[in-house]
């Protein structure tokens, strides 16, 4: 029987092997040259290893499989991931073009539906399959464009990872809260070796597998409360801020007639750093806030349904706002260049 004391040990024990291996992984990375190469993009002037999505997908593994049985579902998360792990670290060393890499998530998507994770929301087969698949590999995407500071998307990861827990341990799902604080646990042990400085780098296999996860989380947990046109909300409310990033940088793309899918400094994390953060300061406004979207949910969870509702409309007018904010700010800076270019 799943106790409390395993959600704990889950936790300590993805935590040890997530801040211990990680050292062994960076060392790994380089005898391979799987390394991320300084340009006059990026802001590190030496190499910096990319296999830390290895590290954290085995403390994350370790901690469910010392602490919980090993059901379909999960093992739906684990070949997912082993999925993304190895398509994230095919992309890190030699390149791959975005359908390809797509395609990946789409079938690690289907195999985690194939094995339980799935969208209870809707009873017929395949619609219920492509809303699991549509919200698996966004909440994929999400992440993976997150990842553009040191810190950033680990730690919003292990964020929405504890929030989760917290909710699951409110309904009494300590199966979901297991493999919620056994994400957070791998996360934050790996975040020791990346900020503020980064010694290494998750790549796309570490930021593609956090998203999965997740994702495959909020479909497995039970979100439901007495506020029923509520509870889908709780989920969304927890992963905003990637949720949030993304429609920003999809919104400016567009604006600005650039492919969705080439990369850029148009994130909010660039757009805060721009305006005179420090890149440490605008990684800790964000966990803020994803902090902040995390309480909202809990909030709207237990409080009454006319609160519930105000805290809901609140925080969402509240996000629009900033990304309006941020927005302005970046179409006013990409105007100002282009004039002085003139």
């Amino acid at each position: 029987m799943v106790t409390i004391q395993d959600i704990f040990g889950a936790f300590f024990i993805a935590l040890i092997i997530s801040y211990g291996f990680t050292p062994l992984a960076r060392q790994i990375a380089f005898k391979i040259k799987l390394v991320d190469h300084p340009n006059s993009k990026k802001s590190h002037a030496h190499p910096i290893p990319l296999l830390g999505g290895l590290s954290i997908f085995l403390a994350f593994f370790a901690g469910v499989l010392f602490t919980t049985n090993i059901n379909n579902p999960i093992y739906g998360i684990l070949i997912g991931g082993i999925i993304l792990l190895g398509l994230g670290i095919i992309d890190d060393k030699l390149g791959m073009m975005p359908r390809m890499k797509l395609s990946g998530q789409i079938l690690a998507a289907l195999i985690a539906y194939k094995m339980g994770v799935r969208v209870i929301t809707f009873e017929d087969y395949y619609l219920s399959m492509f809303f699991t698949v549509f919200w698996i590999v966004g909440i994929t995407n999400a992440f993976n464009l997150l990842d553009n500071l040191n810190g950033l998307s680990s730690g919003i990861a292990g964020i929405s990872a504890v929030f989760f827990g917290i909710m699951a341990l409110l309904d009494s799902q300590i199966y979901i809260a297991i493999l919620s604080f056994a994400l957070a646990g791998a996360c934050f042990g790996f975040l020791k070796h990346n900020f503020p400085k980064a010694s290494i780098f998750m790549g796309d296999s570490g930021s593609m597998f956090l998203g999965f996860a997740l994702a495959s989380i909020a479909i497995l947990g039970s979100w439901e409360t007495d506020k029923i046109s509520l509870s889908l909300s709780l989920p969304v409310l927890i992963l905003g801020y990637p949720i949030f990033d993304t429609t920003l940088v999809t919104f400016l793309r567009l604006r600005e007639k650039r492919s969705i899918f080439l990369g850029g400094k148009d994130h909010s994390s660039h757009i805060l750093a721009s305006l005179r953060f420090k890149k440490k300061r605008a990684v800790l406004l964000i966990y803020t806030i994803s902090v902040l979207l995390g309480v909202s949910a809990l909030l709207v969870s237990i409080l009454p349904l006319a609160i519930a509702i105000a805290i809901f409309v609140i925080t969402v007018c509240g996000m629009i706002g900033f990304g309006t904010y941020l927005a302005l700010k970046r179409l006013k800076s990409a105007k100002l260049r282009r004039h002085e270019n003139n």
